[in-house]
């Protein structure tokens, strides 16, 4: 089942208010257990050591480039508006300037730009609009005009920034339109290869949101829209786009427009926000590792002088170790007001900040698990089902029985019908049959004295158990239910199908969202068709969807979406009492809800069990055997060369380990797709050979697995 907040059905100006309260609220608080020693409204003061070298036009945005850690070798980006970039080295020397023909309003870097290593620095130039881009020498940090391709943009913008994905390990540009548009980029290439951009999705806001700044840590995107806050957004693509509010304009603890946004995190598990509070020319420091809190507020000084930092635009911090005095990093903050002289930057050691703001008393630092999963490219993506929405659900593979080049993919669309592809993706039959959500494949089912495949499907139209013969020629297939097969549930939901090796004697499990299984025997109805007699029923404690049966050894695996994958006996005369396999409690790569599972035939007996994490986008993977060891997770990426966008909030899959000719040589895994991004359109299913998991989590491809030759193993 996909998350409630599929769409934004509520009203941002009413999330902004709610959340707004409880961050005033956390503020006094907090403020009252003396972790701020004054109130919000009378900021702590923190002295720049160093300005830049007052701009030769206007300063708007600054980027911080560490060096590679060599002491003393970074620089500071800043943009000049109409006198392009200026770069200065760290005690605020300007070094150089890199004319643009425009005015430049926006910077950002992207570090070791995947694939390559280079270093980039990204800007936004407003008045063409263009973005722009430069190489950073590494040796020098010189910069070297880069162009990009692909990346077209029209009408006014406001800013940008760039994320690294933990994800998928690629590289993005966020674009900020001043309608409140904000565009995703996705930027390839790169080294001796020219660089290119390819736009994936949109998020919005509903007014001017002028500064953005990302944390590849958490995957996130904070953006601050000018008259209403600070907002954050899950920053990967494949993300499902529910903004949270972290602080308002007014209401909350901003006390005028909101400005520019920078993220401090350490090695230590340090980890802020700092906004520009541009009204009250002050800067607010969140926690990061507890829910954001306001944990201090404060002033900056220029160096040796009697004013304040006015309306801090741009900001840039770094917790890398540039050198002597700056070991624990460097804040870089815009100065609108710089006495009689052009506008500059002022530089604050990052050790002077935090001898001012009690950071000993913000949430316990954490060091971050590196979480990131191994990365599966797409191969192939079917045809989009018809229905928009959360249509399609659950996939099965059937195996032709002479030409494994010719076996189909067959899937459902819940809100119509069951689909039969081809293995290049194409639509080959639709069967608008009624509301199926799950569905599964057994072969050699005795029908009238002849072997016959089955296929089975829950249809939630009528609460009942489709019944389909597969054509072994075509993949076609055909109704044989001997009229209407009722399940006697009140929400049927998902399926899955048992056979015995050795009698063929065949069987369905089906479910609903109560937590009740049933199964049901399929037996020979007499007149060419079949018909399903309930043999049994056991139970998990919540809701369940996705299951799977292993013949050879008569277990059922069935799932819990908000807890745990379950172990049952598949046999019809086995126990109902089950033993759990996998939790989400114990194991944080599991993330609820726990959705489609299906099982590898491996060599002699052994295996996998694949699991479907919808709520962080990946599937784990199981050992068959035994406790069901847990081996290890991915995640379906995107496919550059071949435009295919990955797969996400994954309701249903499957996989096998039979060869199914050149392309698929080792077998597929195939998933359905709950956010089809490139084009976007309609959800589909994702496939991904075999080999291509098997090789980056150090799996087994077996090819002598014959899905119509099981043997009997318990």
């Amino acid at each position: 089942m996909k998350k409630s907040l599929r769409t934004l059905g509520v009203s941002m100006a009413v999330l902004a208010f709610t959340a707004a309260c409880s961050q005033q609220q956390a503020a006094r608080e907090y403020r009252s257990s003396g972790a701020l020693p004054v109130a919000a409204e009378s900021p702590l003061t923190v002295s720049a050591f160093a300005a830049t070298t007052a701009t030769l036009h206007e300063a708007n945005a600054v980027a911080i480039w560490g060096g590679h850690g060599a002491a003393g070798s970074g620089r500071i980006y800043g943009s000049g508006g109409t006198s392009g970039v200026e770069v200065y080295a760290l005690d605020g020397q300007r070094l150089a300037q890199v004319q643009t023909s425009g005015e430049l309003k926006s910077l950002s870097i992207v570090q070791a730009l995947a694939g390559t290593g280079d270093d980039l620095l990204v800007g936004l130039d407003v008045s063409t609009p263009a973005v722009v881009m430069f190489a950073i020498d590494g040796d020098s940090g010189a910069l070297r005009h880069r162009s990009v391709a692909g990346l077209d943009i029209d009408g006014p913008y406001e800013g940008l920034c760039t994320y690294y994905s933990r994800r998928d390990g690629q590289n993005y540009v966020f674009l900020l339109h001043a309608a409140g548009r904000i565009e995703q980029w996705w930027l390839q290439g790169g080294g001796s290869e020219p660089l290119r951009a390819r736009h994936v999705r949109n998020l919005s806001l509903s007014s001017e949101a002028p500064f953005c700044v990302t944390d590849s840590a958490t995957g996130a995107l904070y953006v601050a829209e000018k008259e209403i806050g600070v907002w954050r957004f899950n920053a990967d693509v494949e993300a499902e786009v529910v903004p949270e509010i972290i602080d308002i304009v007014k209401f909350g603890t901003i006390a005028g427009e909101v400005g520019g946004l920078a993220v401090y995190r350490n090695d230590s598990g340090r980890a802020l926000l700092l906004a520009s509070n541009a009204g009250s020319d002050s800067l607010h420091l969140y926690d990061l590792q507890a829910e954001h809190r306001l944990i201090g507020v404060i002033a900056l000084r220029g160096p040796g002088e009697s004013g304040l930092v006015n309306e801090a635009g741009g900001l840039a911090v770094t917790a890398e170790n540039l050198g002597a005095g700056l070991e624990q990093g460097l804040l870089v903050a815009m100065d609108s007001d710089n006495g009689d002289a052009a506008t500059n930057y002022k530089l604050i050691r990052w050790e002077d900040l935090a001898g001012v703001v009690p950071l000993d008393k913000a949430g316990v630092a954490m060091p971050l698990a590196d979480t990131a999963f191994a990365r599966v490219p797409s191969a192939l993506a079917t045809e989009p089902v018809a229905t928009p929405g959360d249509a399609a659900d659950d996939p099965a593979v059937w195996v032709h029985p002479v030409e494994p080049a010719k076996s189909r993919i067959i899937g459902t669309n819940k809100q119509g019908g069951l689909y039969v592809y081809d293995l290049d993706g194409r639509v080959v039959q639709y069967l608008e049959d009624g509301q199926m959500n799950n569905v599964d494949i057994r072969y050699n089912f005795s029908l009238g004295g002849q072997a016959v495949d089955l296929v089975t499907a829950t249809n939630r139209s009528n609460h009942s158990i489709a019944i389909y013969a597969v054509d072994q020629r075509t993949g076609i297939l055909r109704d044989i239910a001997d009229g209407v097969q009722p399940t006697g549930m009140l929400d049927t939901y998902g399926l899955c199908m048992y056979q015995q090796p050795e009698t063929r004697d065949t069987w369905v499990f089906a479910n609903d969202k109560s937590g009740l299984y049933r199964q049901w025997q399929l037996l020979d109805a007499g007149n060419g068709r079949v018909r399903a007699e309930v043999v049994r029923e056991l139970a998990v404690p919540g809701q369940p969807e996705g299951c799977v049966a292993d013949d050879e050894f008569a277990i059922l695996y069935a799932g819990e979406e908000d807890a745990a994958l379950w172990k049952f006996s598949a046999a019809p005369g086995g126990s109902a009492e089950g033993s759990v396999v996998a939790d989400i409690a114990s194991n944080p790569a599991l993330v609820d809800d726990l959705e489609g599972v299906s099982l590898y035939y491996g060599r002699n007996g052994s295996g996998y069990l694949l699991l479907s994490s919808q709520g962080n986008d990946s599937y784990a993977v199981f050992e068959r055997n035994g406790d069901n060891a847990y081996l290890g997770s991915f995640s379906v990426v995107a496919n550059a060369a071949l435009e295919l966008d990955g797969a996400s909030e994954t309701d249903g899959l499957d996989v096998i380990s039979t060869p199914l000719g050149d392309r698929f040589p080792y077998g597929l895994f195939v998933a359905q797709d709950g956010r089809n991004l490139m084009p976007p359109e309609n959800q589909n299913y994702k496939v991904v050979s075999w080999a291509t998991i098997a090789d980056v989590l150090k799996l087994q491809k077996h090819t002598g697995w014959n899905p119509r030759r099981a043997v009997l193993r318990h």
